[in-house]
């Protein structure tokens, strides 16, 4: 029997229900099978799903980013690859680095952070022995010397050399670790940046990972352009600001999770949505749109809500973080349906340690000065580090690069930190270049009382083994006009020191003036100059103090009334005093701004012996009509401490000075309230004459309170105290006398809003004095009102 007859002949002998149940056995085991297989694909799909996270730019409001990937990470979701663009640049590149969400959050948190965005040093490494004197100049010209007297505006606002040394500083290990490829950080990484000249955008997978997270947010005109590969290259948002088409590109995803932070996501045109508004109109020029669809649909999208904060709150952390993680736990069951592989804690620590323990200590063997030409320009770079050992720390060659950075003279100072596999140590190559020979400085003040000034500066330097400055500057107003001429040489030695020849001129008029609201002035005429012949020679141990010994010979002219009215035909009392003087000054310590502070600590102390004749000629409104001559010989201590403290919205300060003096009277009361020491705390007080404030020997301080609106606008109460020894009194005669110990208390107060633009401080004060001359005043004004010292403060 062949096998076909076979088979039905066993066929034929089987019942029906026998067949029947076969057939359904044999169905049952098939479809478990089949079920078995699907199962084992689908777990085969699910295993083989990779992730990326893309991240848009948006300023502070990427800070939302970290609170994505916190969320991410708790609900076990993989993140393979990451993608970012300005902020979201620097929060994916920090992730993908090895550094945890709760690092990233704890970083952003910390007032060293805060700093760098507002390109200031932090407060450690803050130093003022080669910084420039303090001046009003709110705008800086630099100027090529060559056949064509090129020009140049600096090109940003904000310095940048904080944020360029925290950048080398948080990516050399990660950077070296990768072996400067990418694609071998702890999770692969891209950024995107932008070449304005060929209007493209450009993908960076390799390189110095610091470079690149600096490329990826210079927003023009804040930041200075860097250099990659010969080219200048800007924030990334000028043309892809949330970048999901490079993710696909170069990582090829199954699943990409786009967060954007960023505000611009029209499609069409947002019919009544488009009001003007100078700073959002600036940053939709500046920024490509962020298109949601592009994420396709695989593609998960969140966009957290930031709300009214904007690209600047960069103090506004706690908000930002929740914002991103509540938009990513409020899409966290989509995403856990969408991806359905699964990353454990522990491989996820695993990973992130296993990655990080390659790091190398941050020990460096040589600093490479690039950019200036010659080798003793090169040597003068070199003296601000200070090398102890063979090596140099990652402390050294930081003090070294900020108080290069303080000297002002340098211009694209960027460091880069570069690892030797063979040695196992970094290179410290630094790029800067000189500043131009010549700068110009412009300034000013408008204000609501006749005080307004207008400020010029002219700075010109030679760099060779030393530096060589000669500066002038000049002031002109009607209350004040000024001119100062020095030549300075610094000698960067083991103990910096520099020698400076001084010229340094002052016209002060106190006149009686009429303002509005609650002002009414009752003072009395006084012109005031003074002239200064000095030589000074300043001496550091850590560029952080500044001790100046001085001699001069001053020259002052005090042209006054002895009573607060006079008519035309009156005359003036003159004061002369010619004098030699020579001092001993410290400096230590800085604080955050020039005017109206609210960080930061500042301590002075100075020793003045001061030997001259004065020469008295009475005017109409003096009760004795002889001229008389006499010599003065007296000395001076004089202490002044400020410092703030808090952080946050709620800054506190104070201020502690006082006066030691053996200062004898001069020939009437006027012209000894004249030459006495005065005790001017708020902008307002320094210009004006108060004898209630002025004393030989007095102890004066105060409080302050600052809360701080944002980052620029602030409000500020402030209270003082002074108490002379014995004040400053007057007989019936014009003579002067001591009046009792410890009378005569003064009291100050203020109140001020005060915003801090690019054109310096705008601030509307509300002031009083407990003097007759003036009890209430209000102020309003737009610049820096800073005067130079006299010639024998």
């Amino acid at each position: 029997m062949d096998g076909h007859a076979e088979m039905k002949a066993v066929s034929e002998s089987l019942s029906p229900y026998t067949a029947v149940s076969q057939v359904r056995a044999t169905f049952h085991t098939v479809r478990l099978y089949l079920l078995t297989f699907l199962l084992l694909i689908g777990s085969l799909d699910a295993s083989a799903q990779k992730v990326a996270v893309v991240l848009s730019g948006g300023g502070a409001k990427g800070i939302a980013h970290v609170g994505v990937l916190r969320a991410l990470e708790e609900h076990n979701i993989p993140i393979d690859y990451i993608v970012g663009t300005s902020m979201g640049g620097i929060v994916g590149s920090l992730y993908a680095a090895g550094y945890s969400p709760a690092e990233i959050e704890y970083l952003v948190n910390t007032e060293a952070f805060q700093l760098w965005a507002a390109g200031k040093p932090e407060q450690n490494y803050l130093y003022n022995f080669a910084a420039p004197d303090t001046n009003p100049s709110l705008l800086k010209l630099h100027v090529a010397i060559d056949s064509t007297l090129q020009a140049r505006l600096t090109s940003n606002i904000v310095n940048d050399a904080s944020l360029n040394f925290a950048l080398a500083q948080l990516m050399a290990q990660p950077a070296a670790r990768a072996n400067y490829n990418f694609d071998k950080l702890m999770v692969p990484f891209r950024c995107v940046a932008a070449d304005i000249y060929t209007q493209q955008q450009v993908i960076l997978r390799e390189g110095q990972l610091a470079d690149a997270v600096r490329a990826t947010l210079t927003v023009p005109l804040f930041f200075r352009a860097i250099r990659i590969n010969r080219r200048l290259l800007y924030d990334g948002g000028l043309y892809n600001n949330f970048p999901v088409d490079v993710a696909q590109r170069e990582f090829d995803p199954d699943i990409i999770i786009g967060v954007n932070v960023s505000s611009k996501v029209y499609k069409e045109y947002p019919y009544g949505e488009d009001e003007f508004d100078l700073a959002h109109t600036l940053m939709y020029a500046m920024m490509s749109n962020s298109d949601s669809s592009a994420l396709g649909k695989n593609g998960i999208y969140l966009q957290p809500d930031i709300g009214n904060l904007t690209s600047l709150d960069f103090k506004n952390v706690e908000e930002l973080f929740t914002a991103g993680y509540d938009e990513a736990m409020k899409k966290m069951e989509l995403i856990r349906q969408r991806i359905q592989r699964r990353s454990s804690p522990e491989g996820l620590t695993r990973k992130r340690e296993q990655f990080r323990n390659g790091f190398k200590n941050l020990a460096f063997e040589d600093i490479e000065i690039r950019g200036l030409a010659k080798e003793n320009e090169k040597s003068y770079v070199r003296k601000f580090f200070r090398k102890e050992n063979t090596d140099y720390s990652i402390q050294e060659v930081k003090t070294g690069y900020f108080r290069l950075a303080s000297a002002n003279n340098f211009r694209n100072l960027y460091p880069t930190f570069q690892y030797n596999a063979a040695t196992q140590k970094y290179k410290l190559l630094l790029d800067l270049q000189k500043e131009e020979d010549l700068k110009l400085s412009v300034g000013g003040v408008l204000a609501s009382r006749p005080i307004d000034n207008i400020f010029a500066g002219l700075e010109y330097n030679l760099l060779g083994r030393r530096l060589y400055t000669l500066s002038a500057s000049f002031n002109t107003g009607r209350f004040y006009q000024a001119a100062n001429v020095r030549t300075r040489v610094d000698v960067p030695a083991r103990h910096p020191f520099y020698l400076e020849p001084a010229f340094t001129y002052n016209n002060w008029n106190y006149l009686s003036t009429t303002g509005f609201l609650l002002e009414r002035n009752k003072l009395p005429f006084i012109e005031q100059t003074d002239r200064s012949y000095a030589l000074n020679l300043g001496i550091t141990n850590s560029y952080k103090d500044k001790l100046v010994l001085s001699t001069a010979f001053a020259q002052t002219i005090d042209r006054y009334s002895n009573r607060f009215t006079i008519v035309n035909t009156d005359t003036l009392d003159k004061t002369y005093f010619n004098a030699f003087t020579s001092a001993l000054t410290f400096r230590r310590g800085n604080l955050n701004r020039k005017q109206y502070a609210s960080a930061g600590r500042e301590f002075s102390s100075s020793v003045r012996y001061i030997n001259g004749t004065e020469k008295y000629e009475p005017g109409s409104t003096a009760f004795s009509q002889r001229k008389t001559m006499q010599e003065h010989e007296w000395l001076r201590l004089k202490l002044s401490y400020e410092r703030y403290i808090g952080e946050g919205a709620h800054r506190f300060g104070y201020l502690l000075e006082g006066v030691v003096s053996s200062q004898p009277f001069f020939q009437n009361y006027r012209a000894s309230v004249i030459a006495a020491p005065a005790f001017t705390p708020l902008s307002d007080s320094k210009t004006l004459f108060l004898d209630n404030f002025r004393s030989h020997q007095y102890a004066a301080g105060g409080l302050r309170y600052i809360y701080l609106l944002s980052n620029r606008f602030e409000v500020r109460t402030e209270g003082y105290v002074f108490q002379p020894y014995k004040p400053l009194q007057q007989d019936a005669d014009q003579r002067p006398y001591y009046g009792s110990t410890f009378t005569g208390t003064g009291l100050i107060g203020n109140a001020s809003v005060v915003y801090h633009s690019l054109l310096g401080p705008v601030a509307l004060n509300l002031n009083y004095y407990s003097d007759d001359s003036k009890r209430w005043g209000v102020l309003f004004h737009l610049g820096y009102l800073l005067f130079q010292d006299r010639a024998l403060d």
